[in-house]
């Protein structure tokens, strides 16, 4: 029997699957690293800690399964997107990278924003101006670590840097591309344009390849490093959001994917290439080269839960601990105890922000309704709900643009709980799916791999053999009919609130709070 390797790159660690080519996972392991906040809205994380986890979880992968390593004939890499970093000639980072969520380069958005326009970069780029992107970092370096940028050879993305360090040849796939706000999407290239503007040399930028390409095989002395064959292919790979599209199965029109971790990216596939006017859903490449992926890259969700969970069940934690079963277990049962619509309880998921039903940094988490008669378990309850009613922001917006959907696949830790699986497909009318194996971004990676050794022709192909759905829930009507009612009040609510958050944010800031 022959294998591959899907490695998952992601912000808090490296995780890494041993698959057969039919999809049956072999073994698997992680290591975690963690996250620099130098400065308030500023987060960094050095590269090394990538390798140092990625060489952690390989060697105790291949100690756990024993396998022979010469039996493995490839590995695909899925990282974070929107990191940037820069190396010098020798191929040495020059700074710790700038990761997805620092925030430090808003005023080069704005500057961006009034130079050139939204309009015009999300007709380029298919994205919002945003500093969660790639180019404004890079202008963030230019203008404040001008020593850095001089130096600069590359600045290549997170996904790009691994595959540096396995292969030594420098190259970006196009989904990570899409997501750097420099590429020009409809065309699949550099925009001279958008580098122009952001004045970034183009010829930095590393040169574009396909997801399922072959860059080479291991270096030698990295794959003494990582306890692996210097035969091993290595593929170009793709973005972890793609990834997880891909290794659920999300490579036809009309499937969805929800990817349910702290934060829910909700994602499908176009054979057309569409733009979203209310710019709710950008537009990227898509790791498939015959398809474009739709997204709104991800509001809070699972965090919600989470803050809940940390700051109201102790409770529930402490039996969970004594029971040996996730605290989330028994805060869906407590939450199965309400009935839908949580007696008037209404959340909004905004806890950071919101990214539905529009981008609005200074949106906050609300709680409204709130009666002598409710609980706890509404609590637990309305939360579920209200990260449910983002989700169908983001469909509802997805059919305006004729996209017709047939059923949503939901991976990560959320696919783990059937509540809330059902109250997806109640707010929503879309029937949900969940995969057999929820890790889906390290699958997905590994079907790249499968793909890209000639195992299979095509990524639809391998996704008939290796995806194997293990949950269904379909939309109950009378659910449906209370969701819809409460949806609508939970739009009037954001509305009506819109004001209040732009006028809280000022007496914040005029107080020295931030």
């Amino acid at each position: 029997m022959e294998y591959v390797i899907g490695c998952d790159i992601g912000t808090q660690s490296a995780k890494v699957i041993l698959f057969s080519f039919e999809g049956e996972v072999i073994g698997e392991s992680s290591s975690s690293y963690d996250i620099d906040y130098p400065h308030p809205l500023w987060a960094e994380q050095p590269v090394e800690r990538w390798v140092k986890a990625l060489k952690i979880a390989l060697h105790k992968l291949i100690k756990q399964t024993n396998v022979d390593k010469k039996k493995i004939r490839s590995l695909g890499v899925a990282s974070q997107v929107d990191g940037v970093v820069p190396i010098n000639a020798s191929g040495n980072p020059l700074r710790p990278a700038i990761i997805w969520m620092d925030k430090r380069s808003k005023d080069q958005c704005d500057e961006m924003d009034q130079t050139i326009g939204h309009e015009r970069v999300f007709r380029i780029t298919g994205l919002n101006v945003d500093p969660s992107h790639v180019a404004p970092k890079i202008r963030w370096i230019a203008e404040n670590q001008p020593d850095v940028y001089d130096h600069a050879n590359y600045f290549l993305l997170p996904g790009s840097y691994i595959t540096f360090y396995l292969t030594g040849y420098v190259v970006v796939d196009y989904s990570n591309a899409s997501s750097s706000m420099l590429m020009d999407v409809r065309h699949k290239r550099w925009s001279d344009e958008m580098c122009r503007q952001f004045d970034i040399d183009i010829t930095r930028l590393a040169p574009l390849e396909a997801s399922t390409n072959q860059i080479g095989n291991l270096k030698p002395d990295v794959a003494n490093e990582l306890g692996l064959d210097p035969g091993t292919v290595i593929v170009t790979g793709c973005g972890d959001e793609h990834s997880a599209c891909v290794g659920a199965g999300v490579l036809r029109q009309g499937l969805v994917g929800a990817i349910v971790g702290t934060g829910e990216a909700v994602c499908t596939s176009s054979a057309d290439l569409l733009y979203d006017p209310t710019r709710l859903i950008e537009t990227h490449c898509h790791a498939d080269p015959d398809l474009w992926f739709i997204e709104n890259p991800g509001f809070v969700s699972g965090g919600n839960y989470r803050w809940y969970r940390d700051n109201f069940a102790q409770e529930e934690m402490k039996k969970a601990k004594e029971i040996n079963r996730s605290a989330y277990d028994l805060l869906d049962f407590a939450a199965e105890q309400v009935a839908p619509g949580s007696d008037g309880l209404i959340f909004l998921p905004c806890l950071m922000g919101a990214m539905t039903p529009d981008w609005n940094e200074l949106a906050r988490g609300t709680f409204y309704g709130l009666t002598l008669s409710h609980t706890r378990n509404h609590f637990a309850r309305a939360i579920l709900e209200g990260s449910a009613y983002g989700v169908r922001d983001i469909t509802d917006q997805m059919q305006s643009m004729g996209l017709e959907l047939q059923e949503i696949r939901v991976v990560g830790g959320g696919a783990k709980s059937r509540l809330w699986c059902q109250i997806k497909a109640d707010v929503t009318g879309i029937p949900v799916f969940v995969p057999e194996i929820t890790e889906t971004t390290a699958l997905g990676s590994a079907m790249l791999a499968m793909v890209g050794v000639g195992e299979y022709s095509s990524l639809l192909e391998v996704s008939e053999h290796v995806v194997r759905i293990a949950g269904h829930f379909e939309p109950r009507l009378f659910n449906q009919e209370i969701y819809h009612e409460y949806y609508s009040l939970y739009r009037q609510l954001y509305t009506a609130l819109e004001p209040i958050f732009l006028k809280s944010s000022r007496i914040h800031h005029s107080s020295g709070l931030s």
